[in-house]
């Protein structure tokens, strides 16, 4: 019984997924973000349980990067998406016929999104596991960065008290989606064992996730992911200049 756990809860994470697309589309946009946020929980719990039930499957794997797939892939998009369409809605009449021009240009290039987040899953399947870093910034962290900016604009029309721009969002939704799939080494926060030896890089981001959050808010998450990003490369460097001074 014990080997279904954790396939079950990839199944929630699924079904969180799949409701989130149809609660955007019905414009019930907060509870959208409740179930992603709730599929990213099922994300983390499937594989936990799996490793603390040593119930690792193919089966369980090639699940978990459908039900990824749906919640990491489709669902940002869709947030993207309704954001610039949002954003086209609310342009003065003098910028109309200049935005026009890019309108379907903008619109269409959000598919970038999910076809991305099919490549970042595939060569996760592929990677070795046990590894420290993973190559490319993960889908759940793309998706809670634009959980964090969709919430935000969705409830203020702004991010961080500032209006935003059109161009200067579809560049940010480029940058990141090329952020997935290059062979840019982002540490993994994955637990092997809770000592302070080996996961000083993890406690230091959730210590800091934390407070962003407190502080913030939901909006914050955009905030968390960045932080992600920095601590990533900024430990990357550091082993960097370690194994060159050991090379010495």
């Amino acid at each position: 019984m014990k080997r279904h756990i954790p396939n079950l809860l990839t199944l929630l994470n699924l079904a969180s997924g799949t409701v989130a697309i149809v609660l955007t589309l019905e414009g019930q946009w907060r509870w959208a973000v409740y179930l992603v946020l709730a599929g990213s929980l099922f994300d983390f719990l499937d594989g936990f349980t799996a490793r603390l039930l040593n119930a690792r499957s193919e089966t369980g794997k090639e699940l978990d990067s459908l039900a990824d797939m749906v919640t990491f892939g489709v669902v940002p998009a869709m947030f993207i998406y309704t954001i610039f369409k949002t954003m086209f809605l609310n342009q003065s009449p003098e910028l109309l016929h200049i935005y026009s021009t890019f309108r379907w240009v903008i619109l269409v290039s959000v598919v970038i999104v999910p076809l991305f987040s099919a490549i970042r899953l595939a060569r996760y399947n592929l990677e070795e596991p046990g590894g420290s870093f993973f190559s490319g910034l993960p889908t759940p962290a793309h998706t809670l960065f634009w959980t964090g900016i969709f919430w935000q604009y969705m409830q203020e029309g702004m991010l961080f008290g500032t209006p935003l721009n059109l161009f200067f969002m579809w560049t940010i939704m480029l940058i990141m989606a090329f952020h997935m799939i290059l062979p840019v080494p982002m540490y993994t926060l994955k637990f092997t064992h809770f000592r302070l030896r080996g996961n000083l890089i993890r406690y230091l981001f959730l210590l800091m996730a934390l407070l962003i959050l407190i502080f913030t808010g939901l909006q914050g998450l955009s905030l968390v992911v960045l932080t992600y990003i920095f601590l990533s490369l900024m430990n990357l460097l550091l082993q960097k200049r370690v194994t060159e001074k050991e090379q010495l």
